[in-house]
């Protein structure tokens, strides 16, 4: 069985650990001055006051299904949502009880196992109950992270992808 170092906590899990991104792309290209000055950064949101726009992002949970196994590989990455969204989604996060909701997004994290960018695909935002991040479901695509959604990668891949940036 594999193990695995917990990069927040230090500590060995035999469970697959997420993949999680601390800030969405377009937070990490930002300067140090422009993200103090700009940009409104906490765990689960983050808004980007640009001159002629505003950005919103979502943390969220991706998770990539394991072939012949009960886990998944999960992704803790970042959607881009509207102005609406984010308030809606801001009240539903606060309450932890209130009803389940689906928004749109777009993927705001470049993921590296995939050749081509992960940034900007299509997700449907799926909120959960009790202050659980959002789950993404991925519009139907010929992406490899779509296909990798939809049809699984085994748990030896899985594992690769972890060892990469552990």
């Amino acid at each position: 069985m594999d193990t695995f170092i917990c990069q927040n906590c230090g500590v060995e899990h035999t469970e697959l650990p997420s993949l999680a991104f601390d800030a969405p792309f377009h937070y990490d290209i930002l300067s140090p001055v422009d993200k103090e000055r700009l940009a409104e950064k906490e765990d689960d949101f983050c808004v980007i006051n640009h001159k002629d726009q505003i950005d919103y992002f979502i943390r969220v949970v991706l998770q990539i299904p394991i072939l012949d196994h009960d886990e998944t590989l999960d992704y803790g990455v970042w959607v881009s949502v509207s102005k609406e969204t984010i308030e809606d989604y801001r009240l539903i996060f606060a309450a932890k009880e209130a009803e389940e909701k689906s928004y749109f997004g777009m993927l705001c994290n470049e993921i590296g196992d995939y050749e081509t960018s992960t940034i900007g695909l299509y997700m449907q935002v799926l909120t959960q109950l009790n202050g659980y991040r959002p789950l993404l479901i991925p519009y139907e695509s010929e992406h490899s992270l779509v296909q990798d959604w939809s049809n699984g990668i085994s748990r030896d891949e899985a594992v690769r992808r972890v060892n990469s940036v552990t």
